[in-house]
């Protein structure tokens, strides 16, 4: 036999996808010489492209006992254990093969990739920086780079790495999505929506796309263009749970959504979604002893800077240790420095992002939760089908979402007596109502909050009203009221904030909308969102009245207009989601600000531009009240939420 001859013979088959035949010399040149390097090494790659991982392992391994000194034998071993799941020994391998031919581009985007699967970030990303640079042309370097730049919010630098995997490749359909998501996520609507448009040209029936199309312009306030996306998505493929829950979250937003609507809407999601899972749920064998030290857990994607932290922050910090032990399981991929000091105040911080739901229910099972509470409901990067699978015995809703999650699993959702009056609402929500003495949340302001200024009106000579609430929330109806008290109160102002205000066309269409009022475009002042807290704060210094939205109020908004001595007139609803301001303002002190209609909402706003001194008194005490009214007396309301779970705790021992 001619080994030589025999090897190309074999090797040309192998080239060609004829594996059979290959394979039959590889074994041939075996039999008689069975230390043969290149026989056993692509021997074990055969086997490797097949997925027979332990032959491949055996072959690879013996060729490199023989020969160390080879970088591709090296190389295919670390795939082989990449494949396996052993990261470590992949990375390892991968080095060798580096070490041995550091110009092999391939060896250092697997070696990224090995980082990654470990989450190892920091080491990752030099690996790929280096595989582009060795090979422009390497699409999945560049792609892989940006995902890793995007994780940790590099959105500048992750778009630049997917806009050069798009000069490789205009059609990788992956890198213009997530290109298109790094813009919406920077609030270049423009950009963001010429993405998604290509992205649908590439790939019509692209899921994703819809869903991520759907909340954009979600967020620049096209609610029925928003609605059709999640429909469309939802079409695609009926399984896939995220865009149903992004519909349901929308219908919050809209005026034309009754209370009934939306509960019907969340009750379909239960039985398309909850339904199924119902086999996975067993029985809970948890010591029902009412007056033992009870497990708490939180489950959010928002422990990190984020509106749900100056809610949660002062109950993790204040929670009796010696009744309750406090669980938090986050869904962070990125922490931050909030995402730190939530940590300092857990007795046990466990990071399930990575995990499926099936694994997270299992972990929080493990732990012996007692009580498990959802911060999210049907808001951004939920995960409400963790809660389907019942992993505690007890399982309460509050904070992020304003109404019934839908699912029968949910036990109980904290509301108080001002967003959803006794007799009023129940008849909206699966889960039972859990009310809270006074305020249903608990404020803790930002510490880098600057100091309220003088009323504005004095030094302007004119009266400001402003909103800094996300644009969504800014219907049709706020707009025309907002309008008449502009056309009211002589030579008034609107200032609004908004992330999605940063697109060029929206901003014009709302100017073009108040010009159509007789409102001046000068008298329309436009805002993007602002990273630093002190500028985003520090505009409520130009702000004399601060109007809120409906029918979804706002929340960290009022609350911080309020801190910074700035009086929110709210108009409440039928809904949870437009009540939340007369919660807020009520608890504040200043529940004459409370309207229920919008003749009431115009004739509440226009006489406090009207009255000076109120406006200063306001200005100059606001925050004073605030710190003394239950919004902010950490200790009465984390006591008041304590009984609140010992009643719950007691409910669920008591029953059969």
């Amino acid at each position: 036999m001619n080994i030589v001859n025999a090897m190309q013979t074999a090797f040309a088959h192998h080239q060609k996808g004829r594996a059979k035949e290959a394979e039959t010399i590889y074994r041939k040149i075996l039999k008689r010489y069975p230390d043969h390097f290149d026989a056993l090494h692509m021997l074990g790659v055969l086997y490797l492209q097949r997925g027979n991982l332990d032959a491949a392992k055996t072959y690879i391994e013996r060729a490199v006992v023989l020969n160390q000194k080879n970088g591709p034998a090296f190389f295919n071993l670390g795939n082989v254990y990449f494949q396996m799941r052993r990261f470590d020994d992949a990375v390892r391998c991968y080095r060798e093969s580096i070490t041995l031919n550091p110009g092999f581009a391939e060896a250092y985007f697997n070696l990224g990739n090995a980082f990654r699967e470990q989450e190892d970030i920091e080491n990752a990303i030099p690996c790929y920086q280096t595989a582009v640079q060795l090979n422009p042309h390497h699409v999945d370097a560049s792609y892989n780079l940006g995902n890793i730049y995007t994780i940790r919010k590099k959105l500048d630098e992750a778009i630049e790495s997917y806009s050069r995997a798009l000069t490789i490749n205009p059609h990788h359909a992956d890198a213009l999505l997530n290109r298109a998501y790094a813009y919406q996520v920077q609030g270049k609507m423009e950009e963001a929506l010429e993405n998604y448009r290509l992205l649908l040209k590439i790939a019509p029936d692209s899921l994703e796309t819809y869903n991520n199309l759907g909340n954009l312009l979600k967020d620049l306030g096209q609610m029925r263009e928003a609605a059709i996306c999640f429909r469309r998505a939802i079409q695609i493929n009926p399984s896939f749970w995220i865009p149903y829950s992004n519909l349901l979250f929308l219908m919050n937003y809209d005026s034309l959504s009754s209370a009934g609507a939306v509960f019907t809407e969340h009750r379909q999601f239960a039985k398309r979604f909850e339904e199924p899972l119902r086999s996975v749920v067993v029985p809970h064998m948890s010591e029902r002893t009412p007056n033992r030290r009870l497990r708490v857990g939180y489950v959010s994607p928002d422990l990190r800077k984020h509106s749900v932290a100056y809610f949660l922050e002062p109950v993790l910090a204040a929670h009796d240790r010696k009744q309750f032990e406090v669980f938090c399981y986050s869904l962070v991929p990125a922490e931050d420095e909030v995402t730190e000091r939530l940590r300092l105040h857990a007795d046990r911080w466990v990071n399930i992002s990575g995990m499926s739901d099936d694994q997270a229910a299992e972990g929080i099972r493990s732990d012996k939760i007692d009580i498990l509470v959802d911060l999210t409901g049907h808001t951004a990067n939920n995960r409400i089908l963790l809660f389907a699978r019942k992993p505690a015995p007890v399982q309460v809703s509050w904070i992020g979402y304003p109404a019934t999650t839908g699912l029968s699993s949910m036990d109980y959702k904290i509301v108080d007596i001002y967003t959803d009056p006794p007799g009023r609402t129940r008849q909206f929500y699966t889960e039972e109502l859990l009310y809270m003495p006074e305020s249903f949340l608990c404020y803790l302001p930002d510490k880098e909050s600057p100091d309220p200024g003088p009323s504005p009106v004095v030094s302007a000579g004119h009266i400001t009203f402003g909103s800094f609430n996300n644009y969504a929330k800014i219907s049709p109806e706020v707009i025309d009221l907002w309008a008449n008290i502009l056309f009211t109160v002589p030579g008034s102002r609107l200032i609004m904030k908004a992330k999605s205000l940063s697109s060029l066309s929206t901003r014009e269409h709302i100017r073009n909308i108040f010009m159509q009022k007789d409102i001046a475009p000068g008298r329309i002042e436009l805002h993007a969102w602002q990273s630093s807290i002190q500028d985003h704060l520090g505009m409520y210094n130009r702000i004399d009245i601060a109007l809120d939205t409906f029918p979804y109020n706002g929340t960290t908004t009022t609350c911080e207009a309020m801190w910074m001595g700035v009086p929110v007139v709210t108009l409440s609803g039928s809904s949870h989601a437009s009540r939340v301001g007369a919660s807020l303002v009520t608890n504040a002190g200043v529940p004459e600000l409370v309207t229920a209609s919008g003749d009431e909402y115009m004739t509440t706003a226009v006489t406090l531009a009207t009255d000076i001194m109120r406006l200063q008194f306001l200005r100059e005490r606001l925050r004073d009240m605030i710190i003394q009214s239950p919004l902010m007396d950490t200790g009465r309301f984390t006591d008041a939420l304590e009984k609140n779970y010992r009643m719950i705790w007691k409910n669920w021992c008591d029953s059969t």
